[in-house]
């Protein structure tokens, strides 16, 4: 039971920035120009800082060993994720401009944003080397069937995908630094290393900042009357993961890989999903409902699962 308390205490003082986001932009204190750079400078800069600050670390076979299984576990995840996401979005008869940002919700977690500060905070740093693996496999379906999805039910078809743009991301490009810097055993001089380690600190406030600022574009009526925003977090905070708890376990034998991989697919809603269906023509406010409420009841769930993978 005191790990349900640790990880509630970690998930409310991260809700806190989420709800300082939220009044700073409902406030207008900040702006939808400001949002746009933040979101720049948080994948550009403090995201990439943070992954290669978790790579600096001595070498072992056996930890990048761990690291490429939880890649190919996490494919195999998402994989059967699409299959639910995609079967349930039809049984559920969600309408086709919904569609698209359906499946998307239903099978990526906010892998980053949530999840990186809130393993780092309970299982430690470690957990982020090995969370750094699995986002590679989130990076590897998100930003390519991810997006295929959104745009196949968009209303406007969501013009050309540039996959090579997309998957050449500052965080994918950065993974690949950290993990040849891992295996070389290279190190950056102190100087240089402190500013990186600096930098990639301040990404956990900031992410949970710009999640409540996205936060703002909703009527708070209309959010709780959709019922597919409850259907949509039964199967993302709960069904999904554990699932993944169930069938992960038979094939997972080191603790913290089971606990990154189950904590990572317990996730709430990206928020990927709202900026790509406002780019490529799906229902970007049921996107940002999703966003919200699974974010909101996260808190509850998340602490659970927490409780039996620590």
């Amino acid at each position: 039971m005191s790990a349900f308390f640790t990880v509630m205490d970690k998930l409310i003082t991260l809700f806190i920035y989420i709800i300082v986001g939220y009044f700073i932009k409902r406030k207008n204190v900040v702006d939808d120009k400001f949002m746009a750079g933040f979101i720049k400078f948080l994948m550009c800069v403090t995201l990439p800082a943070l992954v290669i600050n978790t790579f600096q670390i001595d070498y072992s076979g056996e930890m990048l060993k761990r690291g490429a299984s939880i890649y190919f576990i996490s494919l195999i995840i998402y994989v059967f994720s699409i299959f639910i996401a995609v079967l349930s979005g039809k049984a559920l008869k969600i309408s086709r401009p919904a569609l698209g940002v359906w499946i998307f919700a239903v099978v990526f977690p906010n892998h980053c944003f949530m999840g990186w500060p809130v393993m780092s905070a309970v299982f430690g740093e470690e957990a982020l080397f090995y969370a750094a693996f699995a986002n590679l496999a989130f990076s590897t379906f998100a930003y390519t069937y991810g997006i295929y999805a959104i745009a196949k039910y968009g209303e406007n078809d969501g013009g050309k995908v540039s996959f090579k743009k997309l998957i050449f991301t500052p965080i994918n490009v950065s993974i690949v630094i950290g993990i040849a810097l891992f295996v070389t055993g290279l190190r950056f001089p102190s100087s240089v290393a402190n500013a990186i380690s600096g930098i990639g600190n301040v990404t956990t406030p900031l992410a949970m900042i710009y999640c409540g600022m996205l936060l703002t574009g909703n009527k708070m009526r209309e959010v709780f009357a959709d019922w597919r925003v409850y259907a949509l977090s039964l199967l993302r905070l709960i069904i999904i993961p554990a699932l993944v708890f169930a069938f992960a376990g038979i094939f997972v034998k080191d603790p913290l890989v089971f606990a990154v991989l189950v904590i990572g697919h317990s996730m709430p809603v990206a928020g990927f999903c709202a900026m790509f269906a406002g780019e490529y023509g799906g229902d970007a406010v049921l996107a940002s409902r999703f966003i919200f409420v699974s974010t909101l009841l996260c808190i509850i769930t998340i602490p659970v699962f927490a409780v039996f993978v620590a």
